[in-house]
């Protein structure tokens, strides 16, 4: 089961990937295919860990989340990061994608579309989903854009409160649960390339996990850390 939904994700990056080759040029076949091939090289492993994994990698560590009394009473004010106004996100877990132009080039925001990220972004336990902050897609844009604009591959996005407690021991509240945080992996690029990237941003918290494969992402205050093995460092 596995493999087949690591090719399947595999597939689906190469296919985005070549989907925007042919939006910038035409070419031919024997181009087309010359491409692929390459591409696939650059493709890594998907991410080694599952999703109840990287709940528990993620609890574990008290830096990642923030109780959710302590959070503002209203999402975070979106805020233009650079990207472009498209993203494209395939779940890890199905292997489900979508690419959608949330941001209009007149700068106002496609409620349609917004709500089809965040339908894709539902909780992967009860299927529930929620509003996800704005910002954070446009944080999630920025780093798609920033390594080549071939799509995330998304291991957690919106958690309910059941699903982020069904880890023994684990904290109750989180920014999962309020639709602000991801935990994601960019094709092609290691969580610590990704995490340098978004932490230059100071657009909210960014943890690397590097042995996990999968880099966390929110749109909470700015903070950092690092979890490499058992050790923890942060600021």
């Amino acid at each position: 089961m596995k493999t087949t939904l690591a090719a399947l994700i595999s597939l689906t990056v190469l296919i985005l990937s070549a989907a925007a080759v042919f939006a910038q040029k035409e070419i031919s076949a024997s181009d087309l295919m010359e491409r692929l091939t390459s591409m696939a090289a650059e493709v890594p492993p998907p991410p080694r860990v599952t999703e109840a994994e990287v709940v528990e990698l993620e609890e574990g560590d008290p830096e990642t989340y923030i109780f959710i009394k302590e959070a503002k009473a209203h999402p975070p004010e979106p805020e233009n990061l650079g990207g472009d106004g498209v993203i494209s996100l395939t779940r890890m877990d199905n292997g489900e994608t979508l690419s959608a132009r949330y941001r209009r080039r007149n700068g106002a925001y496609s409620r349609k579309a917004l709500a089809r990220i965040s339908g894709l972004m539902r909780c992967s336990l009860t299927g529930r989903e929620t509003q996800i902050a704005v910002k954070l897609v446009e944080l999630l844009d920025a780093v798609e854009d920033r390594f080549g604009g071939r799509g995330i591959v998304l291991l957690s996005g919106y958690r309910t409160p059941r699903h982020n407690g069904s880890v023994p021991g684990a904290a109750r509240r989180s920014l999962h649960m309020l639709g602000w945080a991801a935990d994601i992996a960019v094709p092609g690029q290691t969580p610590d390339s990704v995490a340098e990237y978004a932490t230059s941003l100071r657009a909210g918290g960014v943890g690397r996990y590097p042995d996990a494969g999968f880099t966390h992402l929110d749109a909470g205050r700015s903070r950092y850390w690092s979890v490499t093995g058992s050790r923890k460092r942060g600021r």
